[in-house]
């Protein structure tokens, strides 16, 4: 993907498609129910009150693309101006978003998935400003006790004292530059999977710490649980 001149537009990359195997291999998390709302309208509508955003994307599957329609009416989110397919794999949905993105010339991509609802308007701002000012942008937890490296098995490893390491979350914010590179989209063409991906944008990346933590659901329990602390 060659680079072209930008427009000065942020636009948000919500990834809605991932499979909660956990769950279901069947079941799409993002349009699990949490409280009165589907995770995903959780995120819709944080990005949507957020100013420095112009636009919206949604990566759903392919069945799942009415969905998202009538989430964005019933919840009133105008900037989702853009819905498409995405993949299984985060790089290929991310790749995929970028391509139909590709005539809107952002110069700020915003990337976030739709399992992690706890996120705020504030931390979305504050990541925008950030990538606008370094290049690149992600949101991330102080891990306030003892990390523990274990290459192998059960046995323990280096351990990093409290406090120096970060628990690294969405949304990530990137010149589309960066996220280009750090896919392989220009320069080396080495294949790029999410871990790979993940190591090379968040180096040397400008962390957002989170006003809250920004938890993940991954299984039914975990819905009740970032329910009541986003309730907190």
């Amino acid at each position: 993907m060659a680079a072209v001149h930008k427009s000065n537009s942020t636009w948000a990359l919500i990834i809605a498609c991932g499979k909660s195997e956990q769950i279901s291999p069947d079941v799409d998390s993002a349009f699990l129910q949490m409280g009165d709302q589907p995770l995903l309208a959780h995120s819709l509508i944080a990005f949507e009150r957020c100013h420095d955003i112009d636009g919206i994307m949604v990566m759903a599957g392919k069945d799942r693309l009415d969905h998202v329609v009538g989430m964005a009416r019933m919840y009133g989110t105008p900037k989702l101006k853009k819905i498409a397919v995405g993949a299984v794999q985060k790089t290929a949905s991310i790749k995929a978003g970028l391509k139909a993105l590709a005539e809107e010339q952002p110069s700020i991509v915003v990337i976030h998935e739709a399992s992690q609802p706890c996120v705020s308007t504030a931390v979305v701002a504050e990541t925008v400003k950030s990538a606008k000012r370094y290049g690149v942008a992600v949101a991330a937890e102080k891990v306030d006790a003892p990390i523990v490296d274990v290459p192998k098995g059960l046995k323990a490893g280096k351990v990093m004292p409290a406090g120096q390491s970060w628990m690294v979350h969405m949304p990530l914010a990137a010149k589309l530059e960066a996220l280009e590179k750090s896919l392989g989209l220009t320069g080396s063409k080495a294949k790029v999977d999410d871990q790979a991906f993940l190591e090379r944008i968040c180096k040397g990346a400008h962390l957002v710490p989170v006003d809250r933590p920004n938890l993940r659901v991954r299984t039914l329990a975990d819905i009740q649980i970032v329910h009541a602390a986003m309730r907190v």
